[in-house]
């Protein structure tokens, strides 16, 4: 994969599209888009403003969220990085290996706040097609509903199980790709699922 390219592309529809909160696709180091074995895939960064010291494309080296410092934490002790590392600990491998990003890589503060979303989601599920057929990761991971139905629909994704997470009526997701395996999780900085107990069994059936 040509991933200057796929840098410039996005660059290029981010200017199109007139947005000023900045824009960050990967989580992790550029050399995932190689040889990846999982990926995780949340929906689009967000924020009221830029943040400076993000890379926008992927990280120089290692993990955003082992290494970044978010929402006035230390790095990598936010509620959601601790939660996302717990998910990489459960899968087993180290976070800067996983192919870690957004489905849009478009800034805004909600996804309702998202100019345009359709188009941007449109775009998203674009480059992501092209980037996992080239990766091939054995077991994709998605958070949060749009990024689920976004992703499950892309691959074509089948034998869909729900698995209730003893959450209310919450339910994650799995199911087969022609590659290999797909989950689809709740958000999990509103549904704190990794380390909660009575979550346990629900993520044994997810992650068998």
């Amino acid at each position: 994969m040509d991933e200057k390219s796929l840098n410039l592309k996005i660059e290029r529809e981010y200017k199109m599209r007139g947005d000023d909160l900045g824009w960050r696709f990967l989580y992790s180091p550029v050399d995932v888009l190689k040889k990846a074995q999982v990926a995780f895939i949340g929906l689009n960064p967000g924020g009221n403003k830029k943040p400076t010291g993000h890379a926008e494309f992927a990280t120089v080296s290692g993990s955003a969220y082992e290494h970044e410092s978010w929402t006035g934490h230390p790095p990598g002790e936010s509620p959601l990085q601790q939660q996302v590392l717990a998910l990489f600990e459960r899968v087993g491998v180290p976070p800067e290996q996983v192919l870690a990003g957004n489905l849009v890589p478009f800034r805004s503060p909600t996804w309702a706040k998202l100019k345009d979303s359709k188009k941007a989601m449109a775009f998203g599920k674009k480059i992501w097609k092209e980037v996992l057929e080239n990766t091939k990761p054995e077991l994709i991971i998605t958070m949060g509903r749009e990024s689920q139905n976004a992703v499950a629909d892309l691959l074509n994704v089948s034998s869909i199980q729900k698995v209730t997470v003893s959450w209310g009526n919450i339910a994650a997701t799995k199911g087969k790709y022609k590659y290999g395996r797909f989950v689809g999780l709740p958000h999990l900085s509103r549904f704190g699922i990794m380390m909660r107990p009575e979550s346990t069994s629900a993520l044994d059936s997810l992650f068998s």
